[in-house]
């Protein structure tokens, strides 16, 4: 079995396409815009369930659906509504993004102390306050 070996041009474009992987996980997040779009994420999720809930109130749990066999032939199957699997990640999908909205919620408030408490720093600095670290001979 002979071994398939990269070329050099293929070693660079899988370096690139690491390197800007990397880059775009370093960058900073926007929390604003990440707050909006799990809030309208939550959003689809929730009518996500309610089409899925008013799905199975009308067809019930279980569906009747046409399956052809090996021979060609067709056959009705009562099998279980998929709108439960559809219920069932979107609920799973609204708890995640409540915490993850509570998280964000949270770390907002955080960066808004912060804010407050630099500012509040600031007021009661001394001009002469830059070299705090150093030593002036």
């Amino acid at each position: 079995m002979a071994a398939t070996r990269k070329s050099v041009q293929q070693k660079l474009l899988q370096d690139t396409f690491k390197k800007n992987r990397e880059e775009a996980r370093k960058k900073p997040a926007n929390p604003e815009q990440e707050l909006a779009d799990c809030r309208e994420a939550l959003e689809a999720m929730k009518q996500n369930q309610r089409l899925a809930t008013v799905d199975i109130l009308q067809r019930g749990l279980m569906v009747e659906t046409a399956v052809t066999d090996s021979h060609g032939k067709v056959a009705k199957v009562d099998r279980i509504n998929p709108s439960i699997k559809i219920q069932r990640e979107a609920m799973r999908a609204i708890s995640n993004l409540k915490k993850q909205i509570a998280g964000l919620e949270e770390e907002e408030k955080a960066r808004e102390q912060k804010k407050k408490d630099e500012e509040s720093y600031s007021q009661f600095r001394r001009p002469d306050d830059e070299d705090d670290d150093e030593f002036k001979v």
